[in-house]
């Protein structure tokens, strides 16, 4: 069979491949995977939610809305341009149906303004009107840009 310093020679082998192999894949092996809350709305988004409300008490306000709640393609390779895509405001007539989706666009979108069209465009096509505000509009203002109220 083995002698004692192939035996040797095995376990040390053995050793540092569990070494190696611990050390590479071992933070995530032992680590307790667990789950973190986290706000629903930015405090940014916090003050449009209160002025939407305000703005239009006879409608349904909803905040981060899945495009995917909103809009479907018939291609299943199209669904994946929405796919994980939120939007920020969503607002309801009483029926239930869509008046407006409300994009509330800080600091982080400048530079993403041809993402923000592609996202925009996809609204439109489905037959949605888009608003974006890079601040808080006034409640006046939020009345004269959605044409229901």
């Amino acid at each position: 069979m083995f002698n004692s310093h192939e035996t040797l020679f095995f376990i040390i082998g053995c050793l540092a491949l569990i070494a190696f192999l611990v050390i590479c894949f071992g933070q995530n092996l032992f680590r307790k995977k667990e789950y973190y809350s986290k706000p629903v709305i930015t405090a940014f988004e916090q003050k449009m939610f209160l002025r939407l409300k305000e703005a239009f008490p006879q409608y349904h306000v909803l905040a981060q809305v899945a495009f995917s709640a909103l809009i479907t393609a018939n291609e299943y390779k199209l669904r994946s341009r929405f796919n994980r895509k939120v939007t920020d405001f969503v607002i309801l007539d009483q029926s239930f149906r869509v008046l407006s989706i409300i994009e509330l666009d800080d600091p982080s979108h400048i530079g993403q303004e041809k993402r923000d069209a592609e996202r925009d465009a996809m609204f439109h096509q489905a037959g949605y009107q888009v608003l974006r505000y890079t601040s808080i509009p006034s409640v006046r203002q939020l009345k004269k840009d959605l044409p229901h109220s």
